[in-house]
């Protein structure tokens, strides 16, 4: 049986919040001709909280683990290539920088990028692969900041005719 007890109105308004971000960033990667647009959305839903501060930290650590693994995963395959040995090493670079910069809880982020920069087939150059995931990822960021800011007030309207 499902309890609709635990459904509170936050709740309710953080889902729709959620919803808007990823459809708006969907739109806004379409507009920018974006060639995987579908990664603003997932960005825009990953980093949504039910505060605009801890979506800001979430934020921060996407952004910077997209641009570290952009970074890595375009070099291995510009100067090595990405057969799948180089792509464990790419992995591996990756997890130490985030380690040894202090961005331990980048390193995850930051290998996905490695995996699609290296992994996912397309006719762009490694570089430009590597630009275009930095950018979804950061618009996915921006419109999931900017919907969390919206305020949600519970109005609760006055009945009463005194």
């Amino acid at each position: 049986m499902i309890s609709f007890r635990n459904f509170t109105f936050i709740a309710v308004a953080q889902a729709i919040k959620t919803g808007l971000a990823a459809v708006i960033s969907i739109y806004a990667a379409e507009l920018l001709k974006l060639p995987q647009g579908y990664w603003a959305a997932i960005t825009a839903i990953v980093v949504m909280q039910s505060q605009v501060k801890a979506t800001l930290a979430a934020s921060r650590d996407r952004l910077i683990g997209t641009a570290i693994g952009a970074c890595i995963g375009a070099l291995f395959v510009a100067f090595v290539g990405d057969t799948l040995p180089w792509f464990g090493a790419a992995i591996v670079v990756t997890t130490l920088i985030c380690q040894l910069t202090g961005l331990d809880q980048s390193y995850r982020l930051a290998c996905v990028t490695v995996a699609i920069v290296m992994l996912v087939p397309n006719t762009h150059s490694p570089w430009m692969l590597a630009v275009y995931r930095f950018t979804e990822v950061a618009l996915g960021i921006v419109i999931a900041l900017a919907v969390n800011a919206i305020p949600v007030s519970r109005a609760s309207p006055n009945l009463s005719t005194n």
